[in-house]
């Protein structure tokens, strides 16, 4: 029988531990053969840099994760812009999704899901501290004989909002909201609706969100949830993470070399376009955009994260709650630079390996994280992110 000292025994023993090394972070996570990289805040509370290497504290090293772009998407489906920093409060970040489109008889939300040529619709927010109602949200909107551009109020008067007719049943993943009909700044002389009917091709109202508060779902993770957004989806933030990203970019450039007959055939995909294409993170709609965890889907493992500026001092760093991963729809299939639905790119291709992330919708495939913030701030492109409390692996 070898001696323990025999270098034949060490190395079948380091062997059998790379294979049957499990590494737990501070919640019911299991991640096999990897240690997952994540930044710490200087903040009085962050989850420590170790993790537990069976049942023992071992370091880890730490990497940087950092906010890469911040993005607000004025109008609800229309083009998001991407900003240097944003102020937010508990409903999001500020003048995002505060608009959006409903069909005139039914009052039915419009997104691009129904109409994809909407992500060529460009709003772009101009402040003016000077200006009695904060600025203009300036539209455009591509015709094919040319791009019409208008204004509406960023923050109408109340003086002006008696004047707006006000709709208290915009209808939405079967939720009522008030909103107001928007009006259009001099010189126009044509009413957001009519202009934006006829790009669309159906009659359709430009809403600003009304007075009334608009409650978040529960999610399994937060059954009683209290937050409150606007035309979101389902929650004020989007988060997701450039190695997210880039995971799902290699799995689309090797569903895009699948032959005939092979495991892994993507339906409907264009694989020739796609051999070498790259998906734009805008599709998903994200409003914070984050790098440096690591890995592809540490969003999915947190809870809790501050975020704060490098040289801040730890009360600066602001609370963040992930309730829920986002389960995905066909949205991110329409291509934001030319408003074209892709046939199977990146629902097809997410299909086959981010379904049954989210144990309350199993049958989705998730991309990203939904947010609530805990207060108001502001946020900043390279702002750093720390992780203050672990996701459950139940959620």
């Amino acid at each position: 029988m070898d001696s323990p000292a025999n270098p034949s025994v060490w190395l079948l023993t380091a062997v059998a531990l790379l294979f049957s090394a499990v590494f737990v972070v501070k919640s019911k996570y299991w991640l096999f053969g990897t240690i997952l990289s994540v930044s710490t805040l200087d903040t009085e509370d962050a989850v420590p840099d170790s993790y537990a290497f069976r049942q023992q504290e071992v370091a880890a090293k730490i990497g940087k994760v950092y906010v890469t772009k911040i993005l607000v998407h004025p109008i609800k489906s229309c083009r998001g812009t991407a900003v240097s920093e944003c102020r937010y409060t508990p409903i999001g970040l500020e003048n995002d999704r505060k608009w959006c489109i409903i069909e005139t008889n039914t009052h039915n939300v419009v997104t691009a899901r129904e109409v994809p040529k909407m992500v060529l619709v460009h709003p772009q927010l101009q402040y003016d501290a000077h200006s009695p109602y904060g600025g203009n949200l300036v539209i455009s909107v591509p015709f094919d004989s040319g791009t019409v551009k208008f204004c509406v109020p960023i923050d109408p008067t109340p003086e002006m909002l008696s004047d707006w007719p006000i709709v208290e049943d915009c209808h939405m993943w079967g939720a009522k909201i008030d909103g107001y009909v928007c009006q259009a700044l001099p010189p126009s002389s044509a009413s957001p609706s009519e202009i934006l009917s006829e790009y669309m091709g159906r009659h359709v109202f430009l809403i600003m969100k009304g007075p009334t508060l608009r409650p978040c779902p529960p999610s399994l993770a937060f059954p009683g949830l209290k937050a409150n957004t606007d035309f979101q989806d389902g929650y004020p933030l989007l988060f997701a993470s450039e190695e997210s990203l880039e995971e799902v970019d290699k799995a689309i450039r090797k569903a895009a070399h699948v032959g005939p007959g092979e495991p892994g055939k993507v339906g409907a995909m264009d694989q020739e376009r796609w051999k070498k294409g790259k998906i734009e993170m805008e599709r998903f709609r994200p409003n914070i955009v984050i790098k440096g965890a690591g890995i592809p889907f540490a969003e999915d493992m947190w809870q809790t994260v501050a975020i704060g500026p490098t040289d801040g001092q730890p009360k600066e760093s602001k609370t963040f709650t992930l309730v829920s991963k986002c389960a995905r729809c066909l949205l991110p299939n329409v291509d934001t630079r030319s408003g074209v639905r892709d046939a199977a790119v990146p629902y097809k291709v997410l299909m086959k390996f981010r379904t049954g992330v989210d144990p309350a919708n199993l049958t989705k495939p998730c991309f990203g994280c939904n947010g609530v913030p805990a207060g108001n701030g502001v946020i900043r492109v390279g702002d750093i992110v720390a992780v203050k409390e672990w996701a459950s692996a139940d959620y």
